[in-house]
Formats: C-alpha cells, sequence, structure tokens
C-alpha cells in the first residue's frame, strides 16, 4: 500500500467536541471527557496515551456508539468511515460494529466464552454479518492465526480459552477483529499481556495486517515505546481533557507539555542495584514441578505437560522474577504455588511446612501469608460488591 502524506488523505475518523460523563447510583453527573477532538487520516494509526483513568477507552468505545454502564455521550459528533455514530440506531449499530469497525480489548480472558470452542468463536463476526461461508471463515481463521504467530494454526481452534495461555487469547481475539475486515481497528492495549519478544512479533503482525488490509487504526497505550513502533500521529489525555496532540515522532522526542515531557521521562529505563540475599533456608521451595491437563496416562503423568520437573528456592526477603514467552507456563506455575491449580507431582514447602496442592487444605496463616496478585483484576473482583466490600472480605 503506497502511504501518501497525513494532510493528503481524508478523515477516515473525526471527532469534535466529544463529551462523556458518568453517574453513580442517583449522585449528580461528572465529566469523564471533556472536549475532546481529533481526525484521524485513512490509512493512519493514531495512539490516545494517557494514565490510567485518563479516558482512553472511554474514548475508544464511543467511536463505536458505545458508553459503558453508568455512563452516557453527552455532546460532540463523532464520524466514523461515513457513518454518523451518534445517530444510528440500534439496528444500524449492530451492522456497525465488528464489520466496519472493530475492537480488540485489553483484557481476552474476559472476551471468550468458557464453553465454546476458539474456533466458534473466531469466526461469528463473519457468520453473523453474512461475510462470508462458514468454511472460508474457518480458512480466514487459520490464515490469521498464522499471521498472528499462534502455535499450531491448524488446530488451536478447536482448544478452550482455558487451555490458552493470556498471550495466545489476546493474539486469538485479534484474529477474531479482523476476520470481518473491517474499515478501522481499535486497538485497546492488546499487548499488556505479552512477553516482550511475543510483543515484537505481535506487533509486526498488527502492521503487516495493516498493510496488507489498509484499515484505519486507534491505539489505546500507556506504553510509549508501543508507541514509537505503531503510530503515526498521537493525542496525550489527562483527565478526560488533551493535553497535546501531533506526531508520533514529535510527542516522543520533542513534547511541549509538561504533562507530557513526564510521560516521557517515566518511560526511560532506570536501573537499580541489588544487594545479594543472604544465605538461608527458602522461604518458599519448590521441588520437581509437574503440571498440565487433559487427564493422565499410565504413569500418572498429565496427557498435555505444562510444567515439568519445575523447581526453584524463594529466599526470605528476595523478590523472584519468573520469565518466558506467552504460553510457557509462568501463569500455571503462580496459580500452583497459590493453590488454585492443581499438580501431577512434586512438592512445595512455605515456612518450613509442606503446601498442600489444593488452596482449601492449607491452613488459614498459610492462605494468609501467602497471596496472589491476578494479571486480570477485572476477572477476579466481584462485579456485583463495591472495592469497600471485597476488601473487607479479608
Amino acid at each position: 500500500m503506497i502511504q501518501r502524506p497525513a494532510a493528503a488523505r481524508p478523515a477516515l475518523i473525526s471527532v469534535n467536541n466529544l463529551c462523556l460523563t458518568g453517574r453513580r447510583g442517583r449522585g449528580p453527573e461528572t465529566p469523564i471527557v471533556t472536549n475532546v477532538s481529533f481526525d484521524v487520516a485513512e490509512g493512519e494509526m493514531l495512539a490516545l496515551i494517557g494514565e490510567s483513568g485518563s479516558g482512553k477507552t472511554s474514548i475508544a468505545l464511543a467511536l463505536t456508539g458505545y458508553a459503558r454502564q453508568g455512563c452516557r455521550i453527552a455532546g460532540g459528533n463523532l464520524r466514523v468511515a461515513g457513518h454518523d455514530v451518534l445517530t444510528m440506531n440500534a439496528r444500524e449499530l449492530h451492522a456497525f460494529r465488528g464489520k466496519t469497525i472493530a475492537y480488540i480489548a485489553q483484557n481476552a480472558g474476559a472476551a471468550f466464552n468458557p464453553a465454546l470452542p476458539l474456533m466458534e468463536q473466531v469466526i461469528e463476526p463473519a457468520l453473523v454479518h453474512h461475510i462470508m461461508p462458514r468454511k472460508a471463515a474457518v480458512e480466514q481463521a487459520i490464515a490469521l492465526f498464522d499471521l498472528m504467530a499462534l502455535p499450531s494454526p491448524h488446530t488451536i481452534g478447536t482448544r478452550y480459552p482455558h487451555e490458552c495461555s493470556g498471550g495466545q487469547l489476546q493474539r486469538i481475539m485479534a484474529a477474531m477483529a479482523l476476520i470481518t475486515e473491517p474499515e478501522v481497528v481499535i486497538f485497546d492495549e492488546p499487548t499488556t499481556a505479552l512477553d516482550v519478544t511475543t510483543q515484537i512479533e505481535v506487533l509486526e503482525a498488527f502492521r503487516l495486517a495493516m498493510r496488507q488490509c489498509g484499515f484505519t487504526g486507534v491505539y489505546v497505550t500507556h506504553d510509549l515505546a508501543i508507541v514509537a513502533q505503531m503510530a503515526d500521529r498521537a493525542v496525550v489525555l489527562k483527565n478526560g481533557t488533551v493535553q497535546e496532540a501531533g506526531s508520533a515522532r514529535q510527542i516522543l522526542t520533542a513534547p511541549a507539555q509538561p504533562y507530557t515531557q513526564t510521560l516521557v521521562a517515566a518511560s526511560e529505563p532506570h536501573t537499580r542495584n541489588h544487594d545479594p540475599a543472604p544465605t538461608s533456608a527458602p522461604l518458599l521451595d519448590v521441588r520437581d514441578l509437574l503440571v498440565g491437563y487433559g487427564g493422565t496416562t499410565p504413569d500418572g503423568r498429565p496427557v498435555h505437560t505444562i510444567l515439568d520437573q519445575v523447581s526453584l528456592p524463594v529466599l526470605a526477603g528476595e523478590t523472584m522474577g519468573i520469565i518466558g514467552e506467552s504460553g510457557c507456563g509462568k501463569s500455571t506455575l503462580i496459580r500452583a504455588i497459590a493453590g488454585i491449580q492443581p499438580w501431577s507431582a512434586g512438592r512445595m514447602m512455605f515456612e518450613g511446612e509442606p503446601l498442600a496442592p489444593q488452596i482449601g487444605d492449607r491452613s488459614p496463616q498459610q492462605r494468609q501469608h501467602l497471596q496472589l496478585v491476578a494479571q486480570n483484576a477485572d476477572l477476579v473482583l466481584n462485579p456485583a460488591m463495591t472495592v469497600q466490600a471485597t476488601l473487607r472480605r479479608y
């Protein structure tokens, strides 16, 4: 695809004075996004940058004509691929979403139905919008799995969501968004869950897909390294207002506003010196851990092995980093230590006492002193309980 200068390309997305408000219960409405305006040229990638709570995702969702529960689009104009988004009725929005505009969410784990194979879910948009017959949709999905650098692209669609890592699910969700060949794709921090090497592969796959399909993109992120790799232009947000807008190069190398300067400075790498941990007995000692799924073989091993003979000692006061590519077993190891993932063989000691495989069989003191901070908070917090009520449970 030949890239023309941005000024010579028509705006495929036009946002003017967008205002979003939110309300808790019967309380007054409060502003979430105030008078945000920007254009995205055809074939361009725009990055929405800002810290958590700056309004990035709310703006991205508004481009699809959607506002989260308790929120509403209070004013402004939105035009996407020739559609006046705020005047569309429910039927028009149904045809618009998934076909003209696709959304790749941050949390793939919450986006899939755990009761259905992944292939059925990936091809669903193509079937719902009558874009292609089932056989062609399956073939297209396999091609996208290959493009996303997924293992075993011809068979990974037969798996269920729990049989894939978070990084694999993220790439499968990208394939689901791209299967309809939309004109606009919104990327809502889709590489947050990926390791560095897989992130590089996936971002390259996104760039390749963008060149091949020619879609226009909006990339929501707080990672300025991704902005440098993916974006043509960027809009910097804070507390729902635009702080600065310009080319990605200008934003990253010569930011004009103090807030942007702070973001750029914070993204620069920092190193720290670690004092060697004192020699002592391990606080946590994992020995010869064997974990898998799919039942067991006659010799007692899991049919599909995830962790095989893994051992690690963790000393008191020490922080151990567990590093590896997506799907290598990092999260499985942590879940096994936490007692929420059964293991087939091995043993664990914590504070000199054996740890039972199941968390329910562990002592109250062990459960209190060995805690897990999950990757995706929205999957572990009960949406029917307030944050205060959740914290009181502990």
